[in-house]
């Protein structure tokens, strides 16, 4: 067994010696901590262009990054005299009002029958079957049905996002709510609580966390599902442009829409995880129990 090294002092007291902290490591972690996401992204992109410049994809028309990230430079900043020159602001526009139309309509009807549903097996045996039935069919085939009722416009859109907002979050929240601690709704009921008291100061507080997680799978859905609107009933947002520029065989301008709608669905779930998963300290304390 080593013991540490000992100095006498003048009056023959042994001290141990101490021995230099340690230099700390923390800067080389927090650097591979920064670039470990980049990592893949740059591998990617690598491949990426040396594939498109071989023209082995797509005959010489799938773009290369460069001309990819150029293109979404002209169509941020302008400068190169285009139809998308300059043109990307309003149309991330036009998506985002439709995304945020679409997403509250269809997640505040999502919690609405999904609390009532966990609180309430009359309204769970009326609602949950027709539900899980519907959520089945592709979004896509309500296109169709979507253009007949609301024609080509804004309309269309909102209900398609609205539609496929509602599943995600109605079936994470009503899995929260049947969730509920059975014990602590009975002792609010012998407390004098009523059933809707219950519901908003119980369960409702409990499925907190089950619903911020349906709604960022949900702001997902509804970006990729308004670009699919616009690009068959729509004349302005990302989709719209998308197409346009694919019927223009301007394909750089393709990936940049993509690049465009990726950023705008991280950008919406950074805020969700920010702004409202990350406030709810108190799920890991229930977790840890």
């Amino acid at each position: 067994m080593n013991f540490p090294a000992t100095i006498r002092t003048s009056d023959d007291a042994v001290v141990p010696e101490v021995a230099p902290p340690a230099k700390p490591r923390r800067a080389k972690k927090s650097y591979a901590r920064f670039l470990l996401p980049f990592l893949l992204p740059a591998l990617f992109c690598a491949l990426w262009q040396v594939v498109a410049t071989s023209g082995a994809l797509g005959r010489g028309m799938f773009p290369s990054v460069t001309q990819s990230l150029l293109a979404l430079s002209d169509w941020v900043f302008g400068g190169n005299g285009t139809v998308f020159s300059g043109m990307w602001a309003s149309a991330t526009l036009a998506s985002l009002a439709r995304v945020l139309t679409g997403f509250l309509i269809g997640s505040s009807v999502a919690i609405a029958l999904g609390l009532l549903g966990g609180v309430s097996s009359t309204v769970r045996s009326m609602v949950d079957p027709g539900v899980n039935a519907i959520r089945s069919v592709s979004i896509t085939a309500w296109v169709p049905i979507a253009l007949i009722i609301f024609g080509i416009g804004f309309k269309p859109a909102v209900f398609l996002t609205a539609l496929c907002t509602f599943f995600p979050v109605y079936v994470n929240v009503l899995a929260g709510a049947r969730s509920v601690d059975r014990n602590l709704v009975q002792a609010a009921k012998m407390l004098g609580a009523t059933r809707a008291q219950v519901a908003f100061r119980v369960v409702l507080p409990w499925t907190l966390p089950s619903m911020v997680t349906g709604l960022r799978v949900a702001a997902a859905l509804a970006w990729t599902t308004v670009v699919v609107s616009e690009m068959l009933g729509a004349q302005s947002g990302i989709g719209y442009t998308l197409m346009y520029s694919y019927n223009q065989f301007q394909f750089d301008y393709v990936v940049a829409g993509m690049i465009a709608v990726g950023f705008c669905g991280f950008i919406t779930d950074r805020l969700l995880e920010h702004g409202v998963e990350r406030r709810l300290s108190w799920v890991e304390k229930r977790a840890a129990r």
